[in-house]
């Protein structure tokens, strides 16, 4: 009887977690969009004119959106089969958490006007490197629950080698990146690249969940 009414609380202090994250998460994706320029002109060619002139805002907001939804994804799949969790998944889950408010600052980033263009790598790199550190922290969390026994004992293994497959393959892309935007400005590639041959192998693991 004691041993239930444990498990319901743990139970309850995980759905707890979740609903927070993703409360947090459509927070910081709402942001993203108050941010956006609104068209201005009396006429249709003006108005075009301003929708080019702000073209780099309005990309910026879908790759930030891409990138929020992916990490709430992955988020979604670390703790889908998670029964419990601890102090120290409550603390990385913090951590992951800040990373995510961080987005619409860095968001603004990536568009901020300027005529010195040595600062790009340091605004691209940033905004790489707080998507290294989201990835890092749901890898972290999905071996903390992995390695304690915190998740169901009845998920096949070859779900949680591919789940971490995807995360590194998330990180190597933006990784990657931060220091290769010092030397070219198309290192965003790696962004779309690796996360994609990643995903790859999440699809592959799920059609034959047995490895075979």
């Amino acid at each position: 009887m004691q041993a239930r009414k444990l498990r319901r609380f743990e139970s309850r202090s995980t759905d707890r977690l979740i609903f927070f994250s993703d409360a947090v998460v459509a927070i910081a994706i709402t942001l993203l969009a108050l941010e956006l320029p609104v068209p201005e002109g009396p006429g249709v060619a003006e108005f075009r004119s301003s929708v080019a002139d702000d073209l780099d805002h309005y990309l910026a907001f879908l790759i930030s959106f891409v990138v929020i939804a992916a990490a709430w994804r992955q988020h979604n799949t670390a703790f889908r089969y998670a029964e419990r969790i601890d102090s120290r998944v409550r603390t990385l889950n913090l951590w992951w958490l800040m990373t995510i408010v961080l987005n619409p600052f860095a968001t603004k980033l990536l568009t901020t006007e300027g005529d010195d263009v040595d600062t790009m790598p340091l605004r691209f790199g940033f905004y790489a490197l707080l998507q290294f550190l989201a990835n890092a922290a749901i890898l972290a969390m999905v071996r903390r629950m992995s390695l304690h026994h915190l998740r169901d004992p009845d998920v096949p293994p070859a779900f949680a080698v591919a789940e971490q497959r995807v995360l590194y393959g998330m990180l190597a892309g933006f990784g990657l990146s931060v220091p290769l935007f010092f030397l070219t400005p198309f290192a965003w590639v790696l962004w779309i690249a690796l996360p994609v041959a990643a995903g790859q192998v999440r699809r592959n693991v799920r059609a034959d969940p047995t490895g075979s």
